[in-house]
């Protein structure tokens, strides 16, 4: 569960390799993981036992590429194969894709337009609902016009679409009430002093809407929907040339259209600090209070409290090493699938990974995984570990 928030995309060993800076770029992943407690069960109360699973997991893919005089052209495409030992009801296929046009429109005006959709395996459930593949399709455009030399008029629109399937046995009302839509926009100022830092003063609206109601008891349902505008003041500042910063303070007005006491309106914050003492050595603190997306059994959002420390290291030229700890104060917006009782959560994950390059192109390594719940929903606290080894080729 929250799978989503706990990715840890900062040390993701097998996430794919960065764009090539001109042309098509292909690679393959192929991991063996082993989990302890593959669907995040509690050791205690009458349900069923934690159990382990192996996984296999094949990926390949291409990242594309190109500049035409001030016309850039990029995009991704990947294919995946995942096959468990014992739960096999979870085996999935994905796919994904993903489009982006930018463009420089005479010498003041940037534009960009991107859109894709991916389809693979939705987030480790609680027992709670049995969804297994989840489809995911998103565009998003965005206008820039540079009126001065230090100083531009931003906007974007985005909208995002969520939709779950589970095993032949679910409940499919109950599962299509966790499919949502999202649309987000926002316009405002940004100031670009010489020094590379920017300083945005951000006027954003977002609205969620979901298609079906919730299902909370037998024959009552709820209703997820929520309108939100926030303002928002966004800094980046380089502060020498191995320190960054980056600081956001927004406003946040949220209307819930049916359970207004979760309607998380206040002052959120977000600090970024990136240190790099030497060329081979940097560091990443993140600290903040923030309105989350949660895409799992519960597909709502929460109140996130956050606290993310990461490290990466070039031990020599062959062998990489990273650490994450990313613990989490959680409280939800939205329902657990049963009721509208209020829900915290105290989530914490710590990540180590190694990658060794064997050749070139080629390089193995490993990622370990532990992650714990503590949640106010009754007997569902958890822990869980998992082993990764992968082996990597990049073209």
């Amino acid at each position: 569960m929250l799978s989503v928030l706990m990715s840890g995309a900062h040390l993701s060993a097998q996430a794919a390799p960065l764009e090539p800076s001109q042309g098509i770029a292909p690679y393959a992943t192929l991991t063996h993981t082993y989990d302890s407690n593959l669907l995040n069960r509690s050791e205690e109360g009458p349900g069923a036992d934690p159990e382990s699973d192996q996984i296999e997991r094949i990926e390949i893919g291409t990242h594309i590429n190109f500049q035409l005089s001030r016309q850039k052209f990029s995009g991704a495409l990947s294919f995946s194969d995942t096959r468990y030992d014992r739960f096999t009801e979870r085996n999935a296929d994905g796919n994904a894709h993903r489009l982006r046009w930018d463009s420089e429109i005479g010498e003041t005006l940037t534009a960009s337009i991107e859109g894709g959709m991916s389809s693979d395996q939705a987030p480790i459930q609680t027992g709670l609902v049995t969804a297994v593949q989840r489809e995911q399709g998103y565009a998003n455009a965005s206008l820039a016009w540079k009126f001065h030399a230090n100083y531009s008029v931003v906007s974007q629109l985005s909208k995002t679409n969520t939709r779950f399937v589970g095993t032949e046995n679910s409940d499919d009302a109950v599962l299509a009430g966790l499919n949502r839509d999202d649309e987000l926009g926002h316009i405002g100022i940004a100031y670009h002093p010489g020094s590379g830092s920017t300083i945005s003063l951000l006027f954003k609206q977002a609205d969620g809407y979901f298609p079906i109601r919730q299902i909370v008891a037998p024959g009552q349902s709820v209703s997820n929907d929520f309108h939100q505008n926030e303002t928002e003041l966004l800094g980046q500042w380089n502060w020498s040339e191995i320190t960054a910063f980056s600081l956001s303070l927004s406003s946040v007005q949220r209307d819930h259209e049916e359970i207004p006491r979760r309607d998380f309106s206040g002052t959120n914050y977000r600090l970024e600090v990136f240190y790099r003492p030497t060329v081979k050595t940097n560091f990443n603190l993140t600290w903040g209070k923030q309105i989350v997306g949660v895409s799992d059994a519960t597909n709502s959002d929460a109140l996130a409290r956050q606290l993310f420390l990461g490290m990466n290291m070039e031990v020599t030229d062959k062998v990489h090493f990273k650490l994450a700890y990313r613990p989490q104060n959680l409280q939800f917006d939205g329902t657990d699938g049963f009721s509208t009782a209020p829900r915290t959560e105290r989530v914490k994950e710590g990540i180590a990974s190694l990658e060794y390059q064997l050749q070139q192109r080629i390089s193995l390594g490993a990622n370990f995984r532990n992650r714990s719940r503590a949640t106010t929903i009754e007997n569902a606290d958890y822990t869980a570990s998992s082993m990764s080894i992968f082996l990597k080729y990049v073209h």
